[in-house]
């Protein structure tokens, strides 16, 4: 029993220290802002980051800077005759706050709602197109109605990271914020990511869902179920993510399959490639693997070897412990192991055609031989865009455990587990 306190308080120890590491880490970073950006401006931008920097206002406030911009906008575009003999290009949207605008490289033009910029894809709501997403690249210009926060890093590679808020222009290859008495320019490639300045916290989420379901009567009675979900949270510096895989199967009513996955992580961005993992935690229950239970908790580091607006490419690489319970063991064994571990995985989304995504997720770990010496995850899946937000999925997982449990009738499981999943999968 002491073991088991000695365990949870561990959990709890390294849980506590995440939160006042990344607490630290958010208050350095906003050190180096103002030196991050005076040698991008043309004006003395050191007044100008510092409102850029603050918290956020109460709503009020907020109201009446946005108001002045927006007061500002109106007496420019009145100021300016443009010489451009294309319409469109001389178009400029009307300063009002009701809709966001947004004009592709094809010189077309969309008012809705900006919701965010993430890997390079941008996400824009429109009322009668609904959500659309676009390559950044392919986005000309941007004016929102509201605040919005960006996530910038430091000149040519530097380091140093800044997160900033003000009223959002993208014109060509440079990002504008402006407030009511300061404006700030960037350049728009060291621009890493934008999100709501002050939006209801759904919009940070996002999912999917995909069920997949294999009936058949007669001569063979089996039914397989399947059930994949994912659900993301991204601000301008962080990312939360959790993911759910569960398979049941039977035959004739006998039971043959039943396991379940449960995994969340989440990352703090302190440069625009480098990531910490502040906390991974995971359930994992596999009967026929005479695994009744696994609890693990980890922390680690991540860097982004490339990203692009049709690939990413991640690894990562920590220490955790995990705690599991046998289904059932030897006489005289314990049905209880735990052990620290070593991890390591790697993370890959490819858009190889418009239509068609591949997604590569693998994970690994060096534990003791009680708990199976060395273990791995790994997902594959090709989706396939159908209608909409509804995707066809493909998906091959692997399960390996170097070392399994013998269980109490002697019998030895195997080490590997495959499974092909079809299913139908809905983003929302």
């Amino acid at each position: 029993m002491k073991s088991v306190y000695m365990r949870t308080l561990c959990c709890w120890l390294l849980a506590g220290l995440a939160a006042f590491a990344a607490e630290t880490m958010e208050t350095t970073n906003k050190v180096a802002v103002a030196d991050s950006l005076k040698a991008t401006n043309d004006v003395e931008a050191a007044e100008a980051v510092q409102a850029m920097a603050v918290e956020e206002e109460d709503a009020a406030s907020e109201a009446a800077e946005v108001a002045e911009v927006v007061r500002r906008a109106e007496a420019e575009n009145e100021a300016e005759t443009p010489e451009i003999v294309d319409p469109w290009e001389a178009f400029a949207p009307p300063a009002d706050s009701d809709y966001d605008w947004l004009q592709l490289t094809s010189g077309e033009w969309l008012k809705g709602d900006f919701r965010v910029m993430y890997d390079l894809k941008l996400e824009f709501d429109s009322d009668e197109l609904d959500l659309l997403e676009f390559d950044f690249k392919d986005v000309k210009q941007l004016r929102t109605r509201a605040m919005k926060t960006i996530f910038v890093e430091g000149e040519g590679g530097r380091r140093d990271t800044s997160v900033l808020r003000g009223m959002l222009v993208i014109k060509e290859d440079q990002v504008m914020l402006l407030r009511s008495e300061h404006e700030v320019t960037v350049p728009r490639d060291r621009v890493i990511s934008i999100a709501g300045g002050r939006q209801r916290e759904r919009d940070y989420w996002s999912g999917m869902l995909s069920i997949g379901v294999n009936a058949r009567d007669g001569n063979t009675e089996t039914v397989d179920t399947t059930v994949q979900a994912n659900l993301k949270r991204r601000t301008a510096r962080t990312r939360f993510n959790a993911d759910y895989l569960a398979n049941y199967s039977s035959t004739k009513s006998i039971e043959t399959a039943n396991n379940q996955r449960l995994n969340g992580y989440h990352d703090w961005f302190l440069t625009s490639r480098f990531y910490w993992k502040t906390l991974d935690m995971e359930f994992y229950r596999d009967p026929f693997s005479n695994i009744d239970r696994q609890y693990s908790v980890s922390t680690g580091t991540g860097y982004d070897i490339f990203r692009t607006s049709r690939a990413e490419w991640t690894i990562t690489a920590g220490v955790g412990y995990q705690d599991m319970r046998f289904v059932s063991v030897q006489p005289g064994e314990d049905e209880t192991s735990s052990s620290p571990f070593l991890t390591a995985g790697t993370w890959m989304d490819y858009e190889l055609t418009d239509d068609i995504d591949i997604l590569y997720d693998y994970s690994m770990r060096l534990l003791n031989e009680e708990n199976g010496q060395y273990t791995h995850h790994m997902l594959s899946t090709m989706s396939f865009d159908i209608y909409g937000d509804l995707d066809f999925d493909v998906t091959l997982v692997w399960d390996r455990i170097e070392k399994p449990q013998v269980n109490a009738d002697d019998i030895l499981p195997e080490q590997d587990d495959y499974q092909l999943i079809v299913s139908l999968a809905y983003d929302f």
